[in-house]
């Protein structure tokens, strides 16, 4: 994989940083131009985590870049999304032409195929703490090679992060912490990109140019701190604001507490969600 940061999720897989998103690419560009972009991403912007769901019919546009790349299974980590049921599990390993799959909501189904060594890693997406409570309810205990037994506790949540929805994802981000399953943000530029002209923009630039940086790089260095040095979710069909992106991990150090409480305060003044469902409990 690249070079970019990595970290370790709780069952050990190690998972880079930042990622690439693929849906955004398909729905602008349409499924077939999309591959370019992946291409790009992986090519141009070392980006080696790529980010894909069912629902927006994105998996086999990875599956072609790779072949196209001829990129090694292991030199990518690919995380996909599915809805519950068998049938949906059976179209991804087709579509995605892939041994492994990634995140998943079929919970139980999800176990089996880690047990079976076709996964790596099982998480969850969108998912409330009322949820998170309700699978660790269910979640099996499984036996390590030393004999203990350990309940297999989500991997990783992937939810919505940015400054403003923020104080509602506060809960959920710790205790998604305390529980050991680590946050996948995205959306992350939505403050910026989605909803420009908020109380958050100013305090960006002015950080961004303290820094000598850029909006997009504060803002993902912003989300992967107060998720507790979480993975982002990121996307762009310009070559340039990707590998700028990537910076921010490989070359930007922390933001201060100053800077980082900064954005929390100004995304106070504004509750903005960017896609569907809630956070709370």
């Amino acid at each position: 994989m690249n070079d970019i940061n990595n970290i370790k999720l709780n069952d050990g897989v190690v998972v880079p940083m930042l990622g690439y998103g693929t849906g955004t690419a398909v729905r602008l560009s349409g499924k077939e131009e999309s591959i370019d972009f992946i291409k790009m991403a992986y090519s141009e912007a070392k980006l080696s985590h790529l980010d894909c769901a069912q629902r927006y019919f994105n998996e086999e546009s990875i599956a072609v870049a790779m072949r196209d790349l001829g990129i090694k299974r292991d030199d990518v980590f690919i995380t996909t999304k599915t809805e519950d049921g068998e049938t949906p599990l059976k179209s991804l390993k087709k579509s995605l032409m892939l041994e492994e799959i990634g995140l998943g909501k079929a919970w139980e189904m999800m176990e089996q195929l880690q047990r079976e060594r076709k996964t790596r890693s099982i998480g969850v997406s969108n998912y409330r703490i009322a949820d998170l409570e309700e699978t660790l309810k269910t979640a099996k205990a499984r036996r390590t090679d030393d004999s203990d037994t350990r309940f297999v506790v989500p991997s990783v949540n992937q939810i919505e992060v940015h400054p403003y929805v923020f104080e509602k994802a506060k809960p959920l981000i710790d205790y998604c912490h305390k529980k050991g399953i680590a946050i996948a943000s995205y959306a992350a530029l939505a403050s910026i990109v989605r909803h420009p002209g908020g109380p958050v923009d100013q305090v960006v630039k002015d950080i961004a140019k303290e820094l000598g940086m850029t909006e997009d790089q504060v803002l993902l260095k912003w989300a992967h701190q107060v998720t507790y040095g979480g993975i982002v979710i990121t996307t762009s069909l310009k070559k340039e604001r990707l590998q700028g992106q990537v910076k921010a991990f490989s070359h930007m150090p922390d933001l201060s507490d100053a800077h980082v409480q900064a954005i929390i305060h100004a995304g106070k003044k504004l509750h903005y969600r960017r896609f569907a469902g809630h956070m709370d409990s």
